[in-house]
């Protein structure tokens, strides 16, 4: 993977997945899963509230669906990057979600509620969710017309300093989870951005001692 440096304290992993064949069934995928939530107004679909069901403590699943294949790919990046720290976990969370950012009348909460970026272990924690270390984003549709600074991805780097970068479909984008970060919208495209996207979290459990 691409490590991305825009400050020597504010970076991100870029990489290509080389699935464009599948867009056409990732899309098919997404809007069902869009489609099943009629109730959710903030354009941010549960796809796995928490990967507990399948998930094992090496964070391997059983994949049924192509989102299922790109949630896979997704968590190993992460647990290639997190070699890196030498730290020791024992298990793997994760959670996934279709996002969309809708070209006209968007309605994520941060284009109306004046905030403009969100943070992923802010989020988590509000939700007593487990604590993420990295979210990923893979790209699966971006716009069609984007001017200026259309489409992008802004970050907040830690000298208060914002940064951004346009992401191409099938980029894969995987960021710190309490990096401040937000996508722009463009309201000139003919179609929607949509992404999976997800959390990962890494964790050392004790394990019981039995007394027999």
């Amino acid at each position: 993977m691409e490590k991305i440096y825009f400050d020597n304290d504010t970076y991100i992993w870029k990489t290509k997945l080389n699935h464009t064949n599948n867009k056409l069934d990732l899309l098919k995928e997404a809007n069902i899963v869009i489609d099943s939530q009629p109730y959710v107004k903030t354009d941010g679909f549960s796809y796995k509230i928490e990967w507990n069901e399948n998930l094992n403590f090496i964070g391997e699943f059983k994949i049924e669906t192509k989102l299922d294949e790109i949630v896979q790919l997704g968590v190993n990046k992460c647990i290639e990057i997190h070699k890196d720290k030498n730290t020791n976990y024992n298990k793997i969370n994760t959670d996934a979600w279709v996002n969309v950012v809708r070209s006209h009348n968007p309605v994520q909460e941060n284009f109306h509620n004046g905030k403009k970026y969100h943070i992923h272990t802010e989020l988590n924690k509000q939700t007593k969710s487990f604590t993420p270390h990295y979210t990923y984003v893979y790209y699966i549709q971006m716009p069609d017309v984007m001017n200026g600074e259309d489409g992008v991805l802004y970050f907040s780097g830690k000298n208060k300093k914002e940064y951004w970068i346009r992401p191409e479909e099938d980029d894969l984008i995987i960021m710190e989870a309490d990096m401040p970060h937000s996508p722009n919208t463009s309201p000139n495209s003919t179609i929607d951005r949509i992404v999976i996207a997800g959390n990962v979290g890494f964790e050392n459990i004790k394990k019981q001692s039995s007394l027999i």
